[in-house]
């Protein structure tokens, strides 16, 4: 229901609604896209990647396993534990990696990794016990099979430029290697996508063939079969399975011009702050990374033209990430009529008097700018599925935005309604394990698979 909202709050929301022709119209152009990512290793602004990954696990993995997440500032290490009880057990400590290393040498990084690793194993008594691991990279990389992974650019902070172009499995094994008396294998290499999925498919079982992750970014995997991947030379890689997991990369959808149509004036000047200008839009309309800062921009301007907090100026608002996501997550939780987080977050931005049509705009502009993210991404599974043609699936959600946001798993569900046919069944369903659970387990259907 619309409030009766000043017409210029109205005139700058419109902007962001997307209705369903246009939705249909993104998600036609992203199954065009995907299916030329498909065919060829170029040309297409969706890349949909080989993993090597030829299984999702089937529950009668057993064993300990562990796995090393590398992911901006935290790298986790988990013990996971398959021994049919349900759910798994598991230990997990996180360790903060420094800032100059994130920005020094690729032997200061792999050395503080294998420490941690050695740290880890030392406490749970497993030093000489030889486990398999998966390891998490979330970096944009080149996959050259299941152990092998050629790092093309560093993102989220890092930039150590040694380890540009090299193997990153093959850092690691030389850094075991100097540094440890223990002995462990590296199993399988992965972006967080896919330790996502299979994290869920082994909760859900085998019709959970999808993972998407909507965090700070938003990209997806899925189970693919080898044959429709035709860039993909099978036999000329030793390929011998039926099936792969594919990573979408979908975020870097609309680098062609497919979403000018719909980038309003603030999202331009939100991409143009950025640091990859043009690139990776669908992660500046729909990852929890920028859509603070749309409803920030949309705010000062509402606050300029003198419709929000009366004309009194909010100078906070011209700051840069003076509106963290956060806040949209907060102001979105409360039942319609509570505004107690709005005046709390009314006072952080140093507003001297506010009152309820201010906690009416901002609770709005929170509200459809969620929306049209959630559009967006429902626009992309939906082409996905339509893609897969299965007749039922279940489709594994997570990351910090889908699981911290209070409406967003309605909104997506209720737009994913109205773009699918309705012969495809779906459900989705919350993938909250993450992918460090889900790299041992994919370590697990390796060492099963004897890859």
């Amino acid at each position: 229901m619309r409030k009766n909202l000043p017409k210029e709050v109205e005139e700058i929301l419109e902007k962001f609604r997307l209705d369903r022709e246009k939705l249909q119209e993104i998600s036609e152009k992203v199954e065009q896209q995907m299916k030329m990512g498909l065919a060829k290793t170029k040309g297409s602004s969706i890349a949909m990647l080989p993993s090597y990954v030829p299984a999702l696990p089937d529950g009668t993995e057993r064993g300990k396993y562990v796995a090393i997440d590398l992911s901006g500032k935290n790298l986790r290490i988990m013990l996971l534990t398959l021994d049919g009880t349900d759910p798994p057990k598991h230990n997990t400590v996180n360790y903060i990696v420094a800032n100059h290393v994130m920005k020094g040498t690729g032997d200061q990084l792999f050395t503080f990794i294998v420490n941690c690793l050695q740290r880890f194993l030392q406490e749970f008594g497993l030093v000489d016990a030889n486990l398999p691991i998966g390891f998490v990279f979330s970096y944009p990389c080149e996959l050259l099979s299941i152990r092998s992974a050629r790092l093309l650019w560093w993102t989220k902070g890092f930039d150590i430029k040694d380890c540009l172009q090299k193997d990153v499995v093959a850092l690691l094994e030389e850094a075991l290697e100097m540094n440890m008396s223990t002995k462990v294998s590296i199993k399988a290499v992965m972006n967080d996508t896919v330790g996502q999925l299979a994290a869920a498919a082994h909760k859900y079982g085998p019709e959970c063939t999808i993972g998407v992750v909507i965090g700070y970014g938003c990209n997806s995997s899925y189970l693919e079969r080898t044959e429709r991947i035709t860039k993909f030379d099978a036999a000329a890689r030793g390929y011998q399975h039926d099936n792969m997991i594919v990573v979408t990369e979908w975020e870097e959808f609309g680098k062609h011009g497919e979403l000018d149509d719909i980038l309003t004036t603030f999202d331009r000047e939100v991409d143009a702050a950025s640091v990859h200008k043009g690139k990776q839009l669908i992660d500046k309309l729909c990852g929890a990374l920028y859509i603070g800062e749309v409803v920030r921009k949309v705010l000062s301007q509402l606050n300029l033209d003198g419709v929000l907090f009366g004309g009194q100026s909010c100078e906070k608002l011209d700051e840069e990430e003076s509106f963290p996501t956060k806040y949209i997550s907060e102001v979105l939780a409360e039942e319609e009529g509570v505004f107690k987080a709005c005046r709390r977050i009314c006072d952080e931005l140093e507003v001297e008097s506010h009152g309820t049509v201010d906690y009416l705009i901002i609770r709005e502009v929170c509200d459809v700018i969620s929306r049209r993210g959630a559009s967006i991404v429902a626009a992309a599974i939906a082409a996905l599925l339509r893609h897969l043609e299965l007749s039922s699936v279940k489709i594994g959600v997570g990351g910090a935005l889908i699981q911290f946001h209070p409406t967003y798993h309605q909104m997506l569900k209720e737009k994913l309604e109205e773009l699918t046919p309705i012969t495809i069944k779906f459900e989705l369903v919350p993938a909250d394990e993450g992918s460090c659970q889900g790299a041992a387990l994919i370590a697990a259907v390796a060492e099963r698979l004897h890859l």
